[in-house]
């Protein structure tokens, strides 16, 4: 079988840091167009026969895609291949006993459930549609008895959905958790305008070819992608948010992004001086994660959190406890507003044999480390002011109203300290029933940070007052005046 491989300068990269490269697991990623789905065929195909009788498989979430994107293209490109297909199978079968095997999302937990399956090479396409612990699973199967061949998986992905924070994490930011080793890992950024396809009729027009476009450098090419290419001028003209994402293959801000207007050059600060005179206060939010937030008000209404103690899910309640203590001892925050969660109440003397409510174990121990510069502990109250709203809609408007840039500037920050609330505020997504009032919550999103930081956050917002009422601020930004009721009240 003689199949004829054109390579663009981007592909032949990718085909050299998968095939050559020590990584094991690698990332193809960034905008649309980059010939992600492509490119992941080639090099699936370039595997199997330079290693007759492997195997490999390629999944994608949706059945159809996997005709549209990769399959019908193959066998346009390749009509010889058709033959070799076995639609009921879902295999395309190769010279020298090797296979590629095309499975959905749809039938991902069947497969699961079918031991002893193993595969050389793992690719999926448009990755970002799957869980985590999906992807994970995946990597059970990537494995081979051929000593020729060292198994290895690719992720192409897309800014956005719900693996971003995973691909983020693992791809760009390079952070690795338990077992994963950084070795193991490589990434290549592809964007539009490193396919010349797109721009193949301009190129014609103006007596050009793919060898002179690919020897422009990035900004003339996309320069040339986003004028003279009908796809380029389409994703150039996009929203802001969406135009970094879909253009730019910017995983800071990407469709779906629930809190779109957060910008990190606008929100997020690198100094800060606590002010003792200013309205201070925590938010404690307690689980299988324990997170403290510190927030203040300025005399403009403005509000800054700019510090965070983020706790894992192993210690006990007093251990937790004694921890959050030596962190406001540290930084010298006494007598604390410290706002919790309801959780706190409730007795754990059923299923984990404390005597003793987590919130009580909390008062004492800050009390006997602290003394008169313990923090004061109260209960949230999830009242809102708009009854229209629950509370969690209630902050979230809230938050999208202090991060919208209003003549450039903000009215919300967050110190770079508090990495895990901005990890967080960056990769929540809509929930799609919720009509645009919250976000996804499922046990593949953390926002044990966001919770910690919307009580205090909710309670340090100045109180909205109609116009005939007079109220006065003290230095500290407390409302004199108490002979107006407010609604939230902590």
């Amino acid at each position: 079988m003689d199949l004829n491989f054109d390579f663009q300068p981007v592909q032949a990269k990718l085909y050299e840091l998968y095939e050559f490269s020590e990584a094991r697991k690698i990332g193809f990623g960034g905008s649309r167009g980059g010939t992600k789905s492509y490119t992941s065929d080639m090099v699936m195909i370039l595997r199997r026969i330079k290693y007759p009788g492997t195997n490999g498989i390629m999944i994608m979430k949706v059945y159809q895609d996997i005709w549209d994107i990769h399959l019908t293209p193959l066998f346009q490109k390749f009509p010889e291949l058709a033959k070799s297909f076995n639609k009921a199978e879902m295999k395309l079968t190769l010279p020298k006993g090797s296979y590629v095997r095309f499975l959905s999302g749809d039938n991902l937990k069947e497969f699961q459930e079918r031991k002893g399956r193993e595969f050389a090479d793992v690719f999926v396409d448009q990755s970002e549609l799957f869980k985590q612990e999906e992807l994970e699973f995946l990597g059970t199967i990537n494995r081979s008895t051929d000593l020729k061949i060292v198994p290895k998986m690719l992720f192409c992905f897309n800014p956005g959905n719900i693996s971003h924070n995973y691909h983020k994490r693992i791809f760009y930011e390079k952070i690795y958790e338990s077992n994963e080793r950084a070795e193991d890992f490589a990434f290549l950024q592809t964007y539009g305008w490193d396919n010349a396809y797109w721009c193949q009729k301009s190129l014609i027009e103006d007596k050009l070819n793919f060898e002179t476009y690919h020897g422009w450098d990035s900004e003339t090419r996309f320069q040339y992608f986003i004028t003279r290419s009908d796809y380029g001028r389409i994703l150039n003209s996009l929203p802001e948010s969406k135009r970094k994402a879909e253009l730019l293959g910017d995983m800071n801000i990407f469709e779906g992004m629930f809190f779109s207007e957060f910008r990190r050059e606008k929100h997020v600060i690198d100094n800060y001086e606590f002010r003792s005179t200013w309205n201070t206060c925590g938010g404690l939010d307690y689980g299988n994660v324990t997170v403290l937030e510190v927030l203040q008000r300025d005399y403009e209404g403005n509000i800054i959190c700019f510090d965070e103690c983020y706790l894992p899910d192993s210690e006990s309640p007093s251990e937790r406890a004694n921890l959050i203590a030596d962190f406001l001892l540290e930084k010298g925050y006494h007598k604390l507003r410290i706002i919790y969660d309801t959780n706190m109440d409730i007795s754990q003397i059923s299923n984990v044999g404390y005597d003793k409510t987590p919130i009580q174990i909390f008062r004492k121990i800050f009390h006997e480390r602290m003394g008169d510069k313990a923090p004061g502990m109260v209960v949230v109250s999830k009242n809102n002011l708009n009854r229209k709203q629950n509370y969690r809609q209630g902050v979230n408007e809230a938050v999208k109203e202090f991060l919208h840039l209003s003549n450039n500037k903000a009215k919300l920050f967050i110190h770079q300290l508090c990495k895990y609330l901005i990890k967080e505020m960056t990769t929540f997504i809509h929930e799609p029933d919720s009509n645009g009032m919250d976000f996804v919550h499922d046990n593949s999103v953390d926002d044990h940070a966001f919770d910690g930081f919307k009580y205090p956050f909710y309670a340090l917002i100045p109180p909205k007052y109609p116009k005939s009422d007079k109220v006065e601020y003290d230095r500290q930004g407390k409302r004199k005046s108490k002979s107006i009721k407010t609604i939230s009240t902590f």
